[in-house]
């Protein structure tokens, strides 16, 4: 129908106008110089399109309107489609001439400097009233930098630039390109406020660029000009620093490592905060050092607010800082109540098609409710409490037993997060680390439904830290004791090697060992083509068990059983398991974007296991894999039993899967689309 509809598009363009349905630049590139973003400088641009070739924007805004289309006394679809609609963009001789202008500055900057551009207008001749306007760029030669000079009259920030010219983004017979000298420009901000500068800014640095003296050569000085009272620039150091926690207005104050800590009713230890703060009495000021003072409070968790002020100090206004951080203080207790509703068509694991899903219900209706409490500052050295409990009620639409409850499930979890590296803090750490903390977790979960019950308590402590722009977890010690038990009626359906294989995945077990995860993005720094790294880089489970089995005892094989009372043993899971998820975005525009994705893994159950366990075998599907299909429902390694009506979901020990999506919006900040 839109396709239809879009034949008639033109029906609002005014006699004499054209709507426009493309823009077009016909230049040749120089020596491969990368001008991709040429567009982005286009003042006027074609109406959306939906797949790129339907103009829905354009369609609603024809129906709403104009009451163009069926359907005229739709007063309140028409005022609909009027509001999500796009009027048409028609050509416009004014924007025309900006967008040249503007693309003649572009490639100007990129070092094209007698460049021309001019446009013409070229009619559709089979579409009437619509038109294409091309923009001929004629860039010429393109000037290169043939002397660089920087002047400065402090001898401390001519040390400074000398010191870090390996780092500079422009050199001698590069090619001049006024992005990256605004470039440099900030790197030269940030290397002198890093140094001790503080009341150095941008505003200092000037660039003088002379083309007259060579032909297609520029001479460029770089120039640091001195303060407003023609005095040269000098280092700042940090004097006193007061620390203001809560509602802390008093000027008596503790003294520790330094720094001044005024305490009102919400009281946190010193040691706490003074790991948190990358800066002392007598350091030169560092605008890096003060960023990630700034990330280390805010992470801790216990403030709305951090402030963080630098004045002159009384004793010595020129060379000498004065630093207040204040700190607004979060509330202490969190409650959090969270009721649900579920409809869920997702299972897992081994189904029938008689009772659907023995680890989920398949098409279940249900009730749940999510109850969290926080405590913070718990033992006053800046320690988050926090407890969360899980308890969902579910029961199928369609199935043939009387059961009111289908499934149950409670969870229970308890985390303990310290704003440090327990054991492993030291000296100077927070100068190379940030968002730092140790979580001690336990957790219990009771899980059941008509064929199946199990209990899993994890027990974990793990480390996370930042660095730049990589993010860590290592836990090394994780301990999941997993118990689980198999209705009997359901086992004795089955013939021996599915029932094998159930029994193996369904088993009591117990899963120990360390871990270690990583994550990695630029998007900060390339907003618009970014990527993401997530891996789970190693997780080890079992192999202390194991040298213990094999030092100390003469049992060999698989299913070795460690006995934790006089009647209760529990065999132990051993496995190596690894994976890494890549994925690249490319925003195209503010409506359009491309994400790319690739997951690969790879998990090796050794010694004393047989299958990877259910909890940690890989699958395909759902919201977060391919959106098209349900969980553990795509791949290979599908079974089916036609003479016990069996079915077992498609869950592995390795995984290869890849995706692309084209993703747009069709209703602003309402509806957005992919093709995926």
């Amino acid at each position: 129908m839109w396709s239809i509809t879009a034949c008639n598009i033109t029906r609002v363009v005014p006699v004499g106008e054209h709507l426009l349905v493309g823009n077009e630049i016909d230049r040749r590139d120089f020596k491969g110089i990368d001008l991709s973003d040429e567009h982005d400088n286009l003042k006027q641009r074609p109406n959306r399109e939906l797949l790129g070739f339907i103009k829905f924007h354009l369609w609603a805004y024809q129906y709403g309107n104009k009451g163009l289309g069926v359907g005229k006394k739709k007063r309140g679809f028409r005022r609909l489609m009027e509001k999500i609609g796009e009027a048409p963009s028609l050509v416009d001789s004014n924007k025309m001439d900006l967008s040249a202008n503007r693309l003649s500055e572009y490639y100007f900057s990129k070092g094209y400097l007698e460049n021309q551009v001019t446009y013409s207008i070229i009619p559709k001749k089979l579409f009437k009233k619509r038109a294409c306007v091309v923009y001929n760029a004629n860039l010429r030669a393109v000037h290169s930098i043939h002397s660089l000079r920087y002047v400065s009259a402090s001898r401390a920030i001519d040390q400074e630039i000398l010191k870090s010219r390996n780092e500079q983004k422009i050199k001698i017979d590069q090619r001049l390109d006024f992005e990256k000298i605004e470039a440099e420009r900030d790197r030269l901000n940030n290397l002198l406020r890093n140094k001790g500068f503080y009341y150095f800014n941008k505003s200092f640095i000037d660039f003088q660029v002379d083309t007259s003296q060579l032909r297609l050569g520029a001479d460029v000085v770089v120039n640091i000009r001195n303060r407003k009272n023609r005095e040269p620039h000098s280092r700042q150091t940090i004097g006193e620093v007061f620390v203001r926690i809560g509602d802390a207005d008093g000027k008596d104050s503790l003294l520790y490592e330094g720094l001044h800590f005024l305490e009102g009713d919400y009281y946190i230890k010193p040691s706490a905060l003074s790991k948190s703060i990358n800066f002392r009495p007598g350091d030169f000021y560092s605008s890096s050092d003060v960023q990630k003072t700034y990330s280390n409070l805010l992470s801790m968790g216990l403030f709305n607010f951090v402030t963080i002020r630098f004045q002159p100090s009384k004793s010595d206004s020129l060379t000498k800082l004065a630093v207040e951080i204040i700190l607004q203080t979060a509330p202490k207790h969190d409650f959090t109540w969270e009721p649900q509703a579920i409809v869920t068509a997702q299972g897992d694991g081994i189904a029938t098609n008689q009772q659907n899903n023995i680890f989920g219900s398949e098409q279940s209706t249900g009730i749940a409710n999510v109850f969290s409490l926080a405590n913070r500052n718990v033992f006053g050295g800046g320690e988050t409490f926090s407890i969360s409990s899980f308890t969902a009620l579910e029961t199928q639409l369609k199935r043939d037993n009387d059961d009111a409850v289908n499934s149950f499930r409670q969870s229970i979890n308890m985390e303990l997060e310290i704003p440090s590296l327990v054991f492993l803090e030291r000296k100077g750490s927070s100068q190379i680390v940030v968002k730092k903390s140790t979580r001690f977790n336990a957790s219990f979960l009771h899980d059941q439904n008509i064929n199946f019950s199990r209990n899993v308590i994890p027990f974990s402590f793990t480390y996370a830290f930042t660095r730049g722009k990589t993010s860590f977890n290592i836990t090394p010690f994780r301990l999941s004791i997993n118990q689980a038990s198999i209705e009997g009626n359901f086992l004795a359906t089955l013939n021996p090697s599915t029932r094998f294989y159930t029994t193996q995945l369904l088993t009591n077990n117990l899963i120990a060992g360390p871990s270690a995860s990583v994550y990695w993005t630029n998007e900060i720094t390339s907003p618009l083509k970014y990527w993401q790294l997530r891996s789970n880089a190693i997780e080890l489970s079992g192999n202390l068990a194991s040298i213990y089995f094999n030092t100390f005892t003469n049992k060999r094989g698989i299913n070795k059983e460690i006995r934790l009372t006089k009647d209760i043993a529990i065999k132990y899971s051993q496995y190596a398991r690894s994976d890494i998820d890549a994925s690249y975005n490319h925003i195209i525009d503010e409506n359009n974007a491309l994400a790319y994705r690739l997951y690969a893994g790879a998990g090796v159950p050794y010694g004393n296991t047989a299958f990877l366990p259910f909890e940690r075998r890989f699958f395909v599907g759902g919201g977060s894999s391919l959106r098209a299909w349900r969980p553990r429902t795509i791949g290979p390694g599908g079974y089916s039993d036609s003479a016990n009506d069996i079915r077992i979901e498609k869950t592995g020990e390795l995984m290869l899967q890849g995706s692309a999506e084209f993703r747009f919006d069709i209703v602003d900040k309402l509806i957005d689309g992919a093709v995926f």
